[in-house]
């Protein structure tokens, strides 16, 4: 069998890539002295298509929010619905001190970026480096909202056209706080038909082509 390479993502595949629209993930970040940080969140979304911008929340206080604030960059990692990676991100959810790389104590393995400072990580099958758009403080947490400046994943978990091999990727979500350590699977689709047949049908289906030219 041939071994998966990792390859980067034309900008038009990106939204396909980072499917379905909200997953648990790693983001990775860096400080101001080029120290890395990686954290665990339920929240990670795709917000917006075109361009592809990705949101989280995160506590203002915490290590995260403060090397992106301070750096302007971040990298989203998406783990698969796999034991030992799922794991992994429960170790890198820990509240570690300050200066300790979260990456090294859950086994992780740092992957050099192609075009921000915070690393990607190996082990999880797809990447998504951003530039800061945006933040919003309230009610004790963080809004983030990055714009994606590349994206990669491994050349046997997409197609041609850039659309996800599911049974490969695994897309997983977090359960939510109150269940501790619980995951779900995200990755079982079905194509579902259009039983209703008026002209907005058309106007909907054009809508989606305008955004994505070879679908």
């Amino acid at each position: 069998m041939t071994k998966a390479t990792l390859v980067n993502q034309p900008e038009k595949y990106w939204d396909r890539l980072f499917a379905p629209g909200g997953h648990c993930g790693i983001v990775t970040t860096v400080d101001t002295e080029g120290r890395v940080n990686a954290a665990s969140f339920a929240t990670c979304v795709r917000i917006v298509h075109n361009p592809v911008q990705i949101a989280f929340t995160t506590n203002p206080a915490g290590h995260t929010a403060q090397n992106l604030l301070a750096t302007g960059s971040f990298v989203v990692n998406l783990p698969s619905f796999e034991r030992d990676i799922l794991e992994k991100v429960r170790v890198v959810g820990l509240p570690f001190d300050r200066g300790v790389n979260e990456l090294e104590k859950a086994g992780l393995t740092a992957l050099p970026s192609t075009i921000v400072k915070p690393p990607r990580i190996a082990e999880c099958l797809r990447h998504f480096e951003c530039d800061v758009v945006w933040t919003k403080e309230w009610i004790k947490r963080l809004m983030v909202v990055g714009n994606v400046v590349a994206a990669s994943t491994y050349s046997d978990c997409v197609d041609a056209k850039g659309y996800l091999v599911w049974e490969r990727v695994k897309p997983v979500a977090f359960c939510g706080a109150p269940y501790v350590n619980m995951f779900a699977a995200a990755h079982e689709t079905m194509a579902v038909g259009m039983p209703y047949d008026g002209p907005e049908v058309a106007d909907a289906d054009r809508s989606v082509r305008s955004y994505f030219e070879d679908m």
